[in-house]
């Protein structure tokens, strides 16, 4: 995305609720099975709709059953107001086609698109 630079603030990752998607396609649940990463997929909840239709509800907590405000694989780098992702090679799609615009940056807190 042209003028976009991620600052590594973790504000796309910290607020869940609002703009930020809270679902994931088949697609990536497919490619956390692919690689093994039980991990993710336990904080995975899948609701079905009916007629084969399902919906993948991410970030619900194994142990409490509740949906988390914040990303659970979001880590703050040590001495740094820097955050990384800390399954940045399988994270979901949304997260890596974040922010989508300038306005769902705006909306998410993101400050990639300052100077």
């Amino acid at each position: 995305m042209d003028n976009f630079n991620c600052k590594q603030c973790g504000h796309c990752c910290m607020n869940l609720s609002g703009a930020f998607s809270t679902s994931v396609s088949e697609k990536d649940i497919l490619l956390w099975e692919k690689n093994g990463r039980d991990d993710i997929l336990e904080w995975v909840d899948v609701i079905y709709l009916g007629d084969d239709e399902k919906v993948y509800d991410i970030w619900i907590n194994p142990k409490t059953g509740d949906e988390v405000t914040r990303c659970p694989w979001l880590r703050k780098l040590p001495n740094q107001d820097k955050y990384i992702c800390r399954i940045h090679d399988v994270k979901p799609a949304h997260c890596r086609e974040y922010p989508h615009s300038r306005e769902y940056a705006k909306a998410t807190g993101c400050v990639g698109f300052e100077e």
